[in-house]
C-alpha cells in the first residue's frame, strides 16, 4: 500500500550506496510524490533561519563593540587654573604676599578634600576673629572657628614643651599663651617648628582617614604641606639653630553635610 511505503521512508534521504546517494535531490523516482517539495521547503526554512541567526549574531556584536567605543569626553567644568601645580602657584603666591589668611573662595576654586564643603572664616584681624567666635590655636598658630578646635592635638602638640613663643627674637621673653593671638608676631625654637610640623601631618592623616566632616584650614592648605616638606629636609645635617618667626594667622574651618563639630 502506498500509505506504507511511505511509513518506512527515512527522515533524512541518506543511502550507503554512495552512487545513487544524490538521487532524491534530482527527482528519484523511488521517492514519493509528495517528498521532492518537502525537501525544498526544509532547504527554504534552513535558509532563512540561518539567515536570522546571522543577522541576530551581527546586531549582537554591533551592539557589544558599540557599548565599548569610548565616547567623546566630557567638557571640563573647571578652569585652565585648577590643576595641582596651579592651586600650589597660587596659594604660595598669596602668602608670599604676606597673606595670613587663606580664606574659602581661595580653595573652592580648585577640587579637593573642601569641595562640597561649607567654609566659616575667622575673618582678618584680631577683632574680626573674636567677634566670630574664633579661639587662638596654638599648633595651628592661628584663629579658628570653634568647631575646628581639637583641644587633643593641642594638648599633645604642647606635651613636648618646646612649643613656648617668645616676644623676642632672642628668645628670651616668653609669651603667656592668652597673649599669642594678641600680637602680630612672636618667635619660637627651631625645635617648636619641627614638632608643629609633625603634629600637623599627624593630625592631617588622621582628619583624611577617619573621614572628618570637620576640619581647619591649615591641613587643608597645600602650601603649608609643601612648606613643611621643605623645612625638614633642608634642616637634615644643617645644624641650624636660630629662632623661627611666627605670623598670627586667622584660618577657617571646614563644615561638610552632616557635620558641625569635631
Amino acid at each position: 500500500m502506498m500509505k506504507s511505503e511511505v511509513e518506512t521512508q527515512p527522515f533524512l534521504a541518506f543511502s550507503d550506496d554512495q552512487a545513487g546517494q544524490g538521487r532524491g535531490a534530482a527527482g528519484d523516482s523511488n521517492l514519493p510524490p509528495h517528498r521532492e517539495p518537502l525537501v525544498k521547503a526544509s532547504s527554504t526554512r534552513r535558509l532563512l533561519r540561518d539567515f536570522v541567526i546571522c543577522l541576530a549574531t551581527s546586531l549582537l556584536w554591533v551592539l557589544v563593540i558599540w557599548m565599548f567605543i569610548p565616547g567623546p569626553a566630557p567638557a571640563s567644568s573647571r578652569s585652565k587654573t585648577s590643576s595641582p601645580a596651579d592651586a600650589d602657584a597660587a596659594l604660595a603666591q598669596m602668602l608670599s604676599q604676606g597673606s595670613s589668611v587663606i580664606t574659602g573662595q581661595d580653595m573652592s576654586r580648585f577640587h579637593n578634600i573642601t569641595s562640597g564643603a561649607n567654609y566659616i572664616s575667622c575673618g582678618n584681624s584680631t577683632e574680626e576673629a573674636r567677634s566670630n567666635g574664633c579661639t587662638y590655636d596654638t599648633l595651628l598658630n592661628a584663629w579658628v572657628p570653634a568647631q575646628c578646635l581639637d583641644q587633643e592635638w593641642i594638648d599633645e602638640y604642647q606635651d613636648d614643651a618646646s612649643w613656648t613663643a617668645f616676644s623676642d627674637v632672642n628668645l628670651t621673653e616668653p609669651l603667656k599663651p592668652d597673649a599669642m593671638g594678641e600680637r602680630d608676631h612672636y618667635y619660637t625654637s627651631i625645635r617648636d617648628h619641627i614638632n608643629h610640623c609633625a603634629m600637623l601631618w599627624r593630625k592631617q592623616f588622621w582628619t583624611l582617614f577617619e573621614g572628618r566632616r570637620v576640619f581647619d584650614a591649615v591641613i587643608a592648605n597645600s602650601y603649608h604641606t609643601e612648606h613643611c616638606a621643605s623645612f625638614l629636609s633642608e634642616l637634615f645635617g644643617s645644624n641650624r639653630t636660630e629662632p623661627t618667626l611666627v605670623r598670627v594667622g586667622f584660618s577657617g574651618c571646614w563644615v561638610r553635610q552632616g557635620g558641625d563639630e569635631l
